[in-house]
């Protein structure tokens, strides 16, 4: 067998993309044995088995403020309340995707502790909002396109301009002692540019987590924590 090149791995990930888009209405699918609402146009945990691994494994404080960039469906939001949080704020750039994790919010009675709003990364933030943890499961596909549609926002970063962004701003979010947490693939993604990233805004990325797992070709997943050097 000839060995895969990155742009099969985006090809798989293409591949998936296009399956999910075969859903025109809402369908349900279980997260860690909770139910979620999905809807049509939205990062899809039946498609994408990423979802499930951040939200089990994704460390959460008790009684933290916590911020995720890119929600989807809101299925790691609503997760880290059961695993502790106190409060979630929600950010995304898909209007379908804050539909949806506004419907999973109401199907899980957590109105008053997951909020979501649409925008892009930081943009929905009043001054004052600071938060103990930042969390982004990042677009890890590279590519060079520059004007996709939403949903392709989820899984592909024109030039890696958001991640780069994200890695560089997020710290002006943080409550003193808080922390950024980034999902990742070091198959999917481009590890030497978060790093680049990181450096250059005085981080360092640690590894708390790694998982193997298979999309349409064998994938490791992983979560680093962007700490200051």
């Amino acid at each position: 067998m000839d060995e895969l090149k990155y742009q099969d791995y985006i090809e798989g990930t293409r591949k998936l993309l296009e399956d999910s888009k075969s859903e025109k209405e809402p369908y349900r699918v279980q997260i860690l044995g909770r139910e979620f609402i999905v809807y049509p146009n939205v990062f899809s945990p039946k498609y994408f088995s990423d979802t499930e691994l951040f939200a089990e494994n994704i460390p959460v404080k008790d009684g933290e403020e916590m911020l995720e960039i890119g929600p989807g469906t809101g299925a790691i939001s609503i997760t880290a309340i059961y695993k502790g949080a106190k409060r979630v704020l929600a950010i995304d750039i898909n209007p379908d995707a804050v539909k949806n994790t506004e419907a999973n919010i109401k199907l899980h009675k957590l109105e008053g502790k997951v909020e979501v709003r649409q925008g892009n990364l930081f943009e929905p933030l009043k001054s004052d909002e600071k938060f103990d943890t930042i969390f982004w499961n990042t677009p890890f596909g590279l590519i060079e396109q520059e004007d996709i549609p939403d949903l392709e926002k989820s899984v592909y970063d024109p030039h890696y301009k958001s991640t780069e962004q994200f890695i560089k701003q997020a710290g002006e979010h943080l409550k003193n002692g808080g922390r950024v947490l980034v999902g990742f693939s070091t198959t999917l993604g481009k590890l030497d540019l978060l790093q680049k990233f990181a450096g250059e805004a005085n981080l360092t990325l640690n590894l708390l987590y790694e998982a193997e797992s298979k999309e349409v070709h064998p994938v490791k997943f992983e979560i680093f924590e962007a700490s200051p050097k």
